[in-house]
């Protein structure tokens, strides 16, 4: 008795691998047979507060309008060069629905560039154009021939080298399209150099933490001289060896 329902169980293994076997095989040499049954009915988007949920539901059913035959590579590509949208996470929930989990641009500056305004993402990414929802004055403000190219490095370079100082920050300009100035909310101007940014940082940061600059009557910071900082104040121009500080 025993040898016979081991025997039945077998058999039905064996009939439910072949059954889906062939369900695997139809649905990939011939997914038009199967697709009628997994329509794209409902799309799911979380985390979209400025997209346009409209625009990116058409992107998806432009590219296709069942849910087996959705490429999520390729959707998430495609959203990902919308405007405001920074990472897509998309997964299908069968048969009938695609869930987007969407993370945003979070706009942290303002780009003058050729007579226009453009709203930058923390990570120097430029967004899209500024409108009048958002006040210049509560940005900071970045300039500077062809600086959009150079944006993403200092980004990048003051969020690994002096992260600190990123919420001091009120103005950045690109000189002569290959250095930046920075100035603080308190008017102090700091000029770094064209190369070896992140060593001018952490001379800057030694400079902060020892000389406590932001509450001196220092104005101007010149690094522009690897190992060196010049220091104006308002009385004249003291220079130091960053080592001797």
């Amino acid at each position: 008795m025993q040898e016979q329902t081991v025997k039945y169980i077998n058999i039905i293994c064996s009939i439910l691998i072949i059954f889906l076997l062939l369900i695997l095989v139809t649905i990939y040499y011939f997914p038009n047979l199967v697709s009628k049954y997994f329509i794209l009915n409902q799309i799911t988007i979380n985390g979209s507060e400025k997209s346009n949920i409209n625009i990116i539901k058409e992107e998806i059913y432009n590219h296709s309008s069942d849910l087996l035959s959705l490429e999520l590579k390729k959707i998430k590509e495609i959203l990902e060069q919308e405007q405001w949208i920074k990472r897509v996470n998309a997964k299908k929930v069968y048969p009938s629905t695609l869930v987007l989990d969407i993370i945003e641009n979070d706009p942290y500056a303002i780009l003058r560039d050729k007579g226009k305004y453009y709203l930058v993402d923390i990570d120097g990414t430029i967004i899209t154009e500024k409108n009048k929802d958002y006040k210049i004055e509560n940005f900071i403000i970045i300039s500077g021939n062809e600086s959009p190219p150079a944006l993403k490095g200092i980004i990048k370079e003051l969020n690994i080298h002096f992260s600190e100082l990123i919420s001091q920050l009120n103005k950045l300009d690109f000189i002569e399209k290959r250095r930046w100035n920075i100035t603080l909310k308190n008017n102090l101007l700091i000029k770094l150099p064209d190369k070896k940014i992140d060593t001018a940082l952490k001379n800057l940061k030694d400079l902060f933490v020892n000389e406590k600059v932001l509450q001196s009557n220092i104005i101007e910071i010149d690094l522009r001289i690897e190992g060196r900082a010049s220091l104006k104040v308002d009385e004249g121009k003291i220079n130091y060896g960053i080592n001797d500080i």
